[in-house]
């Protein structure tokens, strides 16, 4: 569990009582560092979102949603939300309207059931993360590397290379902490910073994995605005994921994770 000492350290949230987000502590390598610096720096609109503490029921409800993604590969319906966590049905419709304004998750308008929550999405990505024995569509790379520590477990990512598509393969080891594999071993991430309220429509889009350095510079050199964000190594891109995701799922109670 993260301390106040530990928050005033760099901007954070507490998402829940001595929970912050994000944990600035997963982040070690500089450029990583200062990727997410750059992003907080950019999005204020996010931050501002995210700038204070979750209502206890509003956080509960979001919790019991990426739990139900990663025990199941796909999210809940109201009825299982209200069944796991003993609410009443209007009470998880308030939750969920007041997390989709947060912008931590995205309701469908017409069914008002959920169609993302960050890191996963119904939509077919490019980002493909095998959890638990599940495929799922991250909604970017940053999000494909975050889940694995924020479940405490493993993944696979298979993604194709933004710039000439072909196959990009990564796994992780220590439950999500590092990565195990990277093929080609060259491959980077583009972490853009762009921000419009949403980030499953505006910066997600361009957060990618790219086969090698040359690859981004090229995809870079063609995109009309210039893209405001950074390159960085898997290695890097893991730091960043485990900053934001890493936290979500702290049991607020203890120690334990997830």
């Amino acid at each position: 569990m993260k301390t106040d000492a530990h928050a005033q350290l760099e901007p954070a949230v507490e998402i829940r009582p001595g929970v912050f987000r994000p944990d600035w502590s997963a982040v070690t390598k500089p450029r990583a560092r200062e990727a997410l610096a750059g992003r907080l720096a950019a999005r204020a609109g996010l931050l501002d979102k995210w700038s204070h503490r979750l209502d206890a029921n509003d956080d509960l409800v979001w919790r019991a949603i990426l739990q139900f993604y990663g025990d199941h590969g796909q999210p809940p319906q109201i009825a299982d939300i209200a069944g796991e966590i003993g609410f009443e049905i209007d009470h998880v419709e308030t939750a969920l309207r007041a997390l989709d304004s947060n912008d931590l998750i995205g309701l469908d308008r017409d069914s008002g059931q959920i169609r993302l929550a960050y890191p996963f999405t119904e939509a077919v990505t490019a980002h493909r993360v095998d959890l638990n024995g599940h495929t799922l569509h991250a909604l970017c790379a940053i999000d494909a590397l975050g889940a694995a520590d924020m479940y405490g477990a493993d993944i696979s990512i298979s993604s194709p290379c933004r710039h000439c598509g072909s196959q990009i393969e990564v796994t992780t080891t220590a439950d999500g902490r590092a990565p195990k594999s990277v093929a080609p071993a060259g491959a980077v991430v583009w972490y853009d910073f762009a921000y419009d309220g949403c980030a499953a429509g505006s910066c997600c889009p361009s957060i990618a994995f790219f086969c090698s350095d040359a690859h981004l510079q090229q995809w870079l050199d063609v995109q009309t605005p210039r893209r405001d964000g950074t390159g960085l190594t898997v290695d890097e891109a893991l730091e960043v994921g485990r900053a934001i995701f890493g936290p979500v799922l702290t049991d607020p109670l203890s120690d334990t994770l997830r």
